[in-house]
């Protein structure tokens, strides 16, 4: 398709994008022998060694955003709109799977063959390889829910089994695939029941009353014919799916449960998403919360994945973030790794840091500063979030809450880097507030100083700010009219121009 308009400012590069809401999906690379997580950026997808969480690649852009994603050994699936598409070499589109009358929104590989199902009730399973002839199958009522099943394939990526469940009775909002259950595979509704399916026969096998709350995750536990199941309410179930018994149950105080792990390595911990970005590990031999890691994100917690045989965690979120957690300390606490995390809000300002043009400052509605590299990602900094008082943010686990010794968003900047090894280079003037911040680009931090000026109008805001060449002054303009100059050094200040002058 031919491009329309200037080639002068066409995109080149995008900085600081890491995820969105889409839950991750995680490989395991037998020949690399490493693990790879791919995380969704809108129409298109990036995959990161979890080693270092350094970009590997990045895929080609669809057509809309991506709504779901999922992995095997070979492919990486992405859903986007009623089309699934299926990449190789997490780049390139390889295949397209067309069958879908709405929104796609679960994905699930098995084997040969993929398992998705949309927002109209229809669970497809596609034959990746292909199938043998169309066959049609009549009605099954094995279950009060209706379900008209469609058993067809053609080569090389058409529907091998369609089941359509009615949505006001068995709205499909989860599903999964118990280990050591041959072409088997659990779903979970929006109305609180779950089955179970055999999809190579097309039939039912049995159906779970469930718990009388919307049923969000399934995830297969490490002990065979065990599922942990998350609520809407906040509850978890472990429950048995072969003599169907629940084993035990926990409930969760920050809303529906978004996410659920189960670690691997010995512990026996399960770990719980929230919206409020908040996680809840559970042991479940004691049967009671051992731990828990509070603002992990800024948002809901999108997807958690413990490593196979690995203390280590990965999460990702709608607030641009991709983490992963080490559990090394007694109690069973989480500390935190490594990062790769951008602007959960748009940014506000940016500014070249330097004269060589490849570190730029940015500021966003989030309220934090960030260095981006425009060489690597490895060069990034995260300046982190200013705070009101650094002597208050000490007192922060006394009892005050987190947001309120957060400044407002940086709606002004200036960097300098004659002096920036001696003293801090970075300058920031806050919405709302007569008083700028400085910041130190060396330590990653904000510095000690808070200039304000001695004589000001009530309601007068800070709203420029430029440092001097030699680097040892700041000035700063306000509203009113005052035009300020500071020493960076001591942060003291050392004259004044303007109609507020005195």
């Amino acid at each position: 398709m031919p491009r329309s308009g200037s080639f002068l400012f066409s995109g080149f590069r995008v900085l600081g994008l890491y995820s969105n809401h889409v839950p991750h999906a995680l490989r395991y690379h037998l020949k690399h022998r490493e693990f790879y997580v791919v995380t969704s950026v809108g129409r298109s997808f990036h995959t990161f060694n979890v080693s270092r969480l350094g970009i590997v690649s990045v895929s080609n852009s669809l057509a809309d955003d991506i709504t779901c994603l999922a992995a095997d050994r070979m492919l990486v699936f992405a859903a986007s709109g009623k089309i699934i598409y299926a990449f190789a070499r997490n780049k390139e589109v390889v295949m397209r799977y067309h069958g879908h009358k709405q929104e796609v929104r679960l994905l699930l590989p098995l084997g040969d063959q993929l398992i998705s199902a949309d927002s109209g009730g229809d669970v497809v399973v596609w034959s990746i390889k292909g199938g043998g002839e169309q066959e049609e199958a009549g009605l099954q009522s094995h279950s009060p829910v209706l379900v008209s099943i469609t058993v067809c394939s053609l080569p090389p990526t058409d529907i091998y089994l369609r089941l359509n469940f009615d949505p006001g009775t068995f709205d499909v909002s989860a599903m999964m695939h118990p280990s050591t259950y041959l072409n088997k595979v659990l779903l979970g509704s929006s109305q609180g029941a779950l089955q179970l399916w055999n999809i190579k026969t097309s039939k039912l096998l049995f159906t779970f009353p469930g718990w009388s709350a919307g049923v969000t995750v399934l995830q297969q536990s490490p002990a065979v014919d065990v599922v942990g199941v998350g609520t809407v309410t906040g509850r978890i179930i472990i429950h048995n799916i072969r003599i169907d018994e629940t084993l035990m149950s926990f409930t969760q105080d920050w809303g529906p449960i978004s996410t659920l792990a189960f670690r691997t390595d010995g512990p026996p911990i399960v770990a719980s998403g929230s919206p409020q970005g908040h996680i809840a590990f559970w042991d479940l031999e004691s049967r009671q919360l051992v731990a828990q890691q509070r603002h992990a994100h800024r948002t809901a917690v999108a997807a958690a994945t413990f490593l196979h045989g690995e203390p280590l965690l990965v999460t990702n979120g709608a607030d641009n973030a991709i983490k992963v957690w080490i559990f090394e300390q007694e109690g069973g606490r989480a500390r935190l790794l490594r990062c790769r995390q951008g602007h959960s809000g748009p940014p506000t300002t940016i500014h070249h840091h330097g004269n060589d043009g490849k570190n730029i400052l940015s500021a966003g509605q989030d309220g934090t500063l960030q260095s981006f590299s425009t060489v690597h990602e490895r060069f990034n900094k995260n300046l982190g979030h200013g705070s009101v008082s650094k002597k208050k943010e000490k007192k922060k686990k006394k009892g005050l809450l987190y947001e309120e010794l957060r400044l407002p968003a940086i709606t002004a900047l200036a960097s300098g880097i004659t002096r920036q090894s001696d003293w801090d280079g970075i300058v920031a003037c806050h919405r709302g507030r007569l008083t700028a911040t400085t910041w130190s680009y060396q330590r990653c931090t904000m510095g000690a100083h808070h200039l304000k000026p001695p004589f000001a109008e009530k309601d007068a805001v800070a709203m420029a700010v430029d440092i001097t060449s030699c680097g040892n002054f700041v000035v700063i303009g306000s509203s009113c009219g005052r035009v300020d100059i500071y020493n960076l050094q001591s942060g003291l200040h050392r004259g004044c121009y303007g109609d507020g002058e005195k």
